[in-house]
């Protein structure tokens, strides 16, 4: 059982945190839908340790590379392929706007899950940068750092496949209105 005080100290490591740990495992992650479950894990760790106040950046770092290796020797050794769709989206009644319009948030998703389907298809690196760009954030010269390339090639990666992207949906759009 967790008692308050672990629980507090635990929100604060967490939110000291988890900015540079997502960061990291986009980083060395080998496929960025796993980021979440490996950062999920991450923590559940931490949560098990006794005394939070001694963890320490460089100690959660060790934790998470371990968790990083973990996650694909398990992954490798399952191989099992879900037959039910990976996340239901539920949203509580009393959640919903009175100005909530279901077609309007069904296409929104569908345009999230196409662009993710395409960057997917591309070198690593590119869902990489658009995720440490438009999720976490970050300005090219951090994201160049951190992915340890220049920040012209980091640009170029982003300007370009944002074209290709561009020229991609409106070729869908093209198909579908016809």
């Amino acid at each position: 059982m967790i008692n308050q005080e672990t629980l507090k100290e635990f929100d604060k490591l967490y939110n000291d945190t988890y900015q540079d740990i997502v960061k990291y495992v986009v980083c060395k992650c080998h496929n960025i839908d796993d980021v979440k479950d490996i950062t999920q894990n991450i923590y559940l760790a931490i949560l098990k340790k006794t005394n939070l106040k001694d963890i320490n950046k460089a100690y959660l770092l060790g934790i998470a590379k371990n968790k990083i290796n973990e996650y694909y020797r398990f992954k490798y050794k399952q191989k099992i392929i879900s037959l039910f769709s990976e996340k239901e989206k539920d949203i509580p009644l009393e959640n919903i706007p009175s100005d909530f319009v279901l077609q309007d948030y069904i296409i929104k998703e569908q345009d999230l899950k196409t662009i993710w389907q395409f960057l997917k298809k591309k070198k690593v690196i590119i869902p990489k940068i658009f995720y440490l760009y438009y999720y976490s954030d970050l300005n090219l010269k951090q994201i160049s750092e951190l992915l340890n390339i220049s920040e012209s090639n980091v640009k170029n990666y982003l300007y370009r496949t944002l074209k290709e992207l561009e020229k991609y949906l409106k070729e869908r759009s093209d198909t579908y209105e016809q």
